[in-house]
């Protein structure tokens, strides 16, 4: 019979595909060899030395210098380099006791059981190697003696794993390892031949090239493409810069074997995404709703009653479906648009809404007070002009202030308020005592805390919500957790996440418009969706990947004893995963994401793109770094996927701390530029500074002071062959930071004298008089607040700048632009 032809390489076998390795073992075979770690037992951490936290007596340093300083001491008395545990317990504890040192020794090795599982199908192909009526052996590159290691996996995976096992084969205990010979002692010992042993393991040098050296057949278990390492890397690192746990296992990631089964089988692009991304972060969320669930039934009685909250609210919702729903579940269209109608009723309510919202666009403002449409067109008129919606805002903070508007706006909400009541009867019917668990995403639980007291009354029931992520900013006392949120991490973290949040928004929901209102019986009336019927194709597909993920999950590719750390391990998973793709993510994934929008939901129609590379870059080199600081992105690090880790660590950095760097932090380096100004009747002369941006970019800020007409820059002074990038004009104040920093400037044009143009940009200064003369535009004229900015990279330097400005007293407005640079 003509066997299988393997799915990978002879020389490479797939995770998934171990059941099956004997079909890829030639006839006569008598014994099946495997590597002990990462091929049996795999660890939920992403490295060895992540367990050292979890050490009572010592440090991950001292540890991993105490193994470093027992194999030097083998080398230099022994000259072997392979050492027992005890050895290296002996250089970390030199003034212990035996006993001391043999408790110490003992609280590792439960750590390490305790991180450990055996890897499903390695275990499913020590079954059928056992059925074939062949030996299983464990030959292991290792610091255990035989008896430790098989107590260790017998603790990690139980005794069924370890009996599966006849022999077992350690470095520690022959003073060599695999690559130095010990696979010969094991055909020695085991009396066979190479040809009729098939050794399998994760180390390509220890596993596959030192059995094939004496003839053994072997097969590399490749765990993970490289393109899953880097991702796992990645995900270890944001553990670091999340902050680890001092007293624990840290960088945990239970999410490592499902994916390392489950990704080579994913259908593109689109299904991976969901699969390595969402499928954590949601699998870990629905498994903590389900003990949320049960400690509010213990809690508070009755029937817990699980409220999916859409739009958002979908994702968690499908995958607990894939799962097995709880009793009582059902969706619900609480946006936050209708919630905050509904809860205008008292004056109080009225009145602190408006009045922390007048700056919003008055029409979006008004639709959200219950104003009609033609009370907005009366009162607001248009509003897509500055001019247009400040004296907007003025008229509709007139029209607010009147007790005639607020009784006309409480008889609404109350309006709405019954009819949300009867949406959510109509969907779980609550009887006195029970609980409503709002499910929803996060970040701050607003639709809570606007209808919490509401549904309250309505039904005489408790109401909690759970969130992915919540970020509470209000105090507002309501019984609110999230599964990442500040009982566990600190709010700077929280914040970070929340900045990226769109992208998660918009993967996890589904193909329906925002609900506005609801009928007389509870049935919500939608508004049009407006997103494209290829973006819900696409996150359809997304959203299969990560039920897929919740799947295998539960599927039993671990098999192990009771682990301490698992709540731990899924949260802690989860966020690893999540910040690791909204702040490093891989070109891979963006590419799914290529014509996202994101809809604001409040009421508006407004569609922005997810991320728009060019703008990001056009920022970075006007502002360098500091572009970072004020901008308010759909998904900024989206943006900056093509720039350098140096520049994505930066954001993350900065996000992760809130570290506060002002401009004048970014750059310690300048180039001084002659600058002059022009009036109708005199001109003056300074000197200003060309700070260094991003990619060779330096920006030159030039104030606009009184009654200038027209700016010249003395390039020709500095410079023989420069780049022009841009000429702009920009506010002052956009060098404090905060949403101006992240404003498209005005372009402007410029007029050359002494420059030759060789290409689009590229200029060579004839002679160190050149300049280029930029008009200040209309409207500046006389504006303190404005600066020009000039965008241009060096290319070639002069070799003896000319730099001879006429001293002058400094303007008003270049007063500013200097103080702002500092201060900002």
């Amino acid at each position: 019979m003509q066997k299988p032809k393997p799915a990978t390489p002879n020389i490479a076998i797939l995770p998934q595909e171990m059941p099956n390795a004997l079909e890829r073992a030639d006839d006569g075979i008598k014994v099946l060899s495997l590597d002990c770690f990462d091929t049996l037992l795999w660890r939920d951490c992403h490295a060895p030395s992540d367990l050292f936290t979890a050490l009572p007596q010592l440090s991950v340093g001292q540890r991993m210098s105490s193994e470093q300083n027992a194999r030097k001491a083998e080398t230099t008395l022994k000259k072997r380099n392979e050492v027992a545990i005890e050895a290296i317990y002996e250089q970390a504890l030199p003034n212990a006791t035996g006993v001391e040192r043999a408790n110490a020794i003992e609280a590792e090795l439960d750590t390490e059981a305790a991180s450990c599982f055996a890897f499903g199908p390695t275990v499913e192909l020590m079954r059928k190697a056992k059925a074939a009526g062949l030996k299983v052996i464990i030959v292991s590159d290792t610091y255990l003696s035989v008896r430790q290691l098989r107590k260790l996996i017998e603790k990690a995976a139980g005794d069924e794993v370890v009996g599966l096992i006849d022999r077992f084969f350690v470095s520690s205990e022959a003073g060599i390892s695999k690559s130095q010979g010990l696979l010969q002692k094991v055909l020695k010992t085991c009396k066979v031949r190479p040809q009729e042993v098939l050794h399998i393991g994760d180390n390509r040098k220890a596993d596959l090239e030192a059995s094939r050296a004496l003839g053994v057949p072997a097969l590399h278990l490749v765990q993970f493409s490289d393109t899953a390492s880097q991702r796992l890397r990645y995900e270890r690192a944001c553990h670091q810069l999340i902050g680890d746990v001092r007293e624990d296992v840290r960088a945990l990631m239970p999410h490592r074997a499902v994916l390392a089964c489950e990704e080579p089988k994913a259908t593109g692009q689109t299904s991976a995404l969901g699969l390595n991304v969402l499928g954590p972060v949601f699998y870990a969320f629905d498994q903590w709703l389900r003990k949320e669930s049960k400690a509010l039934q213990n809690e508070h009685g009755g029937t817990v009653h699980w409220l999916f909250m859409l739009r958002d609210g979908h994702l968690p919702h499908i995958i607990h479906e894939a799962l097995g729903a709880e009793d009582s579940t059902a969706l619900v269209e609480i946006s936050r648009f209708v919630s905050i109608a509904a809860s205008l009723t008292t004056r109080e309510a009225y009145t602190q809404y408006y009045s922390t919202e007048l700056g919003r666009k008055p029409s979006t403002l008004a639709r959200q007070m219950l104003f009609t449409e033609e009370e907005i067109t009366h009162i607001v008129g248009e509003d897509k002009t500055q001019e247009q919606m400040l004296e907007g805002s003025y008229k509709l903070a007139a029209e607010l202030k009147k007790g005639q508007r607020q009784k006309i706006i409480s008889r609404r909400a109350k309006e709405r308020a019954e009819r949300l009541i009867e949406h959510v009867r109509s969907r779980v019917n609550p009887t006195a005592g029970d609980t409503l668990m709002l499910v929803d995403l996060g970040y701050n639980g607003s639709a809570q805390s606007h209808v919490d007291q509401l549904l309250s009354d309505a039904f005489n029931c408790h109401v909690a919500g759970r969130y992915l992520i919540l970020r509470e900013l209000t105090a507002t006392g309501l019984d609110k957790k999230g599964l990442i949120d500040q009982r566990h991490y600190d709010l700077e973290l929280i914040e970070a996440l929340c900045g990226n949040v769109a992208v998660i928004e918009q993967l996890a929901t589904c193909e329906l418009g925002s609900v506005v209102d609801f009928t007389p019986k509870g049935e919500p009336i939608r508004e049009e969706t407006g997103i494209k019927g290829g973006q819900s194709d696409v996150r359809n597909r997304v959203q299969a990947g990560a039920v897929r993920y919740a799947k295998a999950a539960e599927a039993g590719i671990e098999i192990r004893g009771k682990s301490p750390h698992r709540n731990r391990a899924l949260r802690e998973g989860a966020l690893g995963a999540l910040s690791r793709f909204m702040f490093l993510p891989h070109a891979s994934e963006l590419k799914v994401l290529t014509n996202f929008e994101h809809d604001v939901n409040m009421g508006s129609e407004r569609k922005v793109p997810l991320f728009d590379a060019a703008h990001a870059k056009e920022g970075m080199r006007r502002r360098g770094l500091f572009y970072m600081q004020g901008s308010a992105r759909m998904f900024l690090p989206a943006e900056l996927e093509n720039e350098d880790i140096h520049t994505r660590l930066s954001l993350l950095v900065q996000k992760r701390f809130g570290l506060g760097l002002r401009y004048s932090d970014t750059s310690q380096t300048s180039i001084a530029i002659p600058a002059f100004f022009v009036g109708a009747s005199d001109s003056a002369q300074t000197v200003v500074q060309a700070h260094p941006t991003h990619e060779g970019y330096y920006s030159v800020r030039v104030p606009v002071p009184k009654d200038a007409l027209n700016i010249g820059l003395g390039v020709g002074s500095v410079f023989e062959w420069f780049e022009l990038k841009s000429i702009s004009a920009a506010s002052v104040d956009t060098l404090r930071g905060g949403l101006a920093n992240d404003e498209r400037a005005d372009e402007l044009g410029a007029q050359f004298d002494g420059l030759k143009v060789h290409a689009p940009g590229i200029h060579e200064c004839t002679g160190s008089a050149a300049f280029v003369l930029v008009k200040v535009p209309q409207g500046g004229k006389g504006d303190a607040s404005k600066m020009i900015e000039i965008v241009l990279r060096p290319l070639i330097r002069r070799r003896s700048p000319v730099i001879e400005p006429v001293p002058v007293v400094p303007t008003p407005s270049a007063r500013s632009v200097q103080q702002e640079e500092h201060a900002a």
